[in-house]
């Protein structure tokens, strides 16, 4: 059974339960072990006394013959056979064939002999005056007695032990439930903050409690959070406002240029700064959006358009074969300016470093797809995989600032996905992964 993926309160009521099954299965098999050998001592007890007294009256004629004396409890009984040295009956009582084969099989022994066969046991001991045997002694007791008692002893133990154990789980049920209640309360508050409010915090006043501390040391660190949230998207907002003043100064200026006819060659190059900065200024909007948690995630775009939108923006390198025909049309519940910012960073690492070809594939699963990205370049290390998703790694001969693959990743995860490298060389692989709709 596996316990990774179970909860905390099933992890211990299982514990609980599987530790308090073996522990009773320890004390039923002790139990029974103990109970059987107790038996069969009682048994043989039994039949060696039984064995003793009646071959005390067990008396040898001047002729040789063998007379049995009844003991005054009445030994001799339909429960023992005396057999002459030569396994001829003497006394015994009449039973049934089973029973009177089975003591026949013993008329013979030398030695004192036990034989447990059609639920009774035999004990059979010669009889021996002067150092020679000259009788045989066979006594039997039932054990249907003793197993009834036995059986009926194995299931009140099995009975106690199966109370005990469901007893033992419901208890451990019920006290880790009203223990960790706050803790699991704790935590529905928190994701409900976590998409609603980041403002709120936890009633700790009326606790002194192991709870009551971890609410307050969690208020501090949502405190903390909340701050440095504030602080990042305050410096957001400033660095937007700062690049945005530029942009549009630099659109109008092109806007102007082209108003006074400059030419076809002039006008084509300034159509595309204009672009270039209308595209620019949509990911900063985007980007702003993400870091104050406002990306419409309720906007839909398609893989291939996904890839044909970062496609488009990406300027053709002569000798490079790019393929996209593996690529399918499936909605993902991403906004495309956002998921245009996780691939194409995913992109521009493959046109940089591909000798002769990149190569798109999608992958559908249940609730994700998967964009592929392969690239025939000289690939990654093996100790690097990680490391070009962190800000200001720079691979050799880049001319970027290192944050294209982390800005990739961080983006991608905010949307609900992921971005990894898949195969690190033959081919180079990077996967983003994002949410289907």
């Amino acid at each position: 059974m596996r316990f990774s993926h179970r909860t905390l309160i099933s992890r211990i009521v299982w514990t609980t339960l599987i530790v308090s099954a073996v522990a009773m299965t320890a004390m039923v098999v002790t139990v029974m072990l103990v109970l059987s050998a107790l038996t069969n001592k009682n048994i043989e007890a039994r039949l060696r006394d039984q064995l003793t007294a009646v071959s005390s009256t067990v008396k040898v004629g001047p002729d040789g013959s063998l007379t049995a004396l009844e003991a005054p409890d009445d030994t001799i009984d339909d429960t023992t056979w005396i057999y002459a040295a030569d396994g001829t009956l003497v006394e015994g009582p009449r039973v049934g064939q089973r029973l009177t084969a089975t003591a026949e099989s013993l008329a013979d022994v030398r030695k004192q002999t036990r034989l447990d066969r059609h639920e009774r046991s035999f004990l059979a001991g010669p009889v021996r005056r002067n150092g020679k045997v000259e009788a045989v002694v066979v006594v039997e007791a039932p054990l249907e007695p003793y197993e009834s008692t036995r059986n009926l002893t194995l299931l009140g133990l099995l009975a106690l032990a199966l109370t005990v154990t469901g007893g033992s789980a419901a208890i451990a049920a019920w006290t880790v439930k009203r223990t960790l209640g706050p803790v699991e309360s704790m935590a529905a508050q928190a994701r409900d903050w976590s998409e609603h409010d980041l403002e709120s915090r936890f009633d700790t006043t009326a606790a002194d409690d192991e709870f009551g501390r971890l609410g307050r040391t969690l208020n501090v660190l949502l405190d903390r959070v909340a701050g440095a949230l504030r602080s990042e998207q305050q410096l957001t907002s400033e660095l937007a406002h700062e690049l945005r003043t530029p942009l549009t100064a630099i659109r109008g200026e092109a806007e102007l240029t082209i108003m006074a006819s400059p030419g076809p060659a002039i006008t084509e190059r300034l159509d595309r700064v204009v672009a270039l900065v209308d595209r620019m200024s949509i990911t900063i909007t985007s980007l702003l959006a993400l870091a104050r948690n406002e990306a419409r995630i309720e906007t839909r775009t398609t893989a291939i358009a996904l890839v044909n939108e970062v496609l488009d923006h990406r300027p053709d390198r002569p000798g490079l074969n790019v393929s996209s025909d593996g690529v399918e049309e499936i909605e993902m519940s991403v906004p495309t300016e956002l998921a245009v910012r996780a691939l194409a960073p995913i992109v521009e690492n493959a046109f940089t470093h591909a000798r002769t070809s990149v190569e798109f594939l999608t992958v559908t699963h249940e609730r994700s797809i998967d964009i592929i990205v392969s690239d025939d370049g000289a690939g990654i290390a093996a100790d690097d995989l990680e490391a070009v998703f962190r800000s200001g790694q720079r691979g050799t001969g880049s001319a970027g600032a290192g944050l294209g693959l982390a800005l990739s990743r961080r983006v991608a995860r905010t949307l609900g996905g992921d971005v990894n490298v898949t195969s690190p060389h033959g081919p180079t692989t990077f996967t983003l992964t994002l949410p289907r709709s």
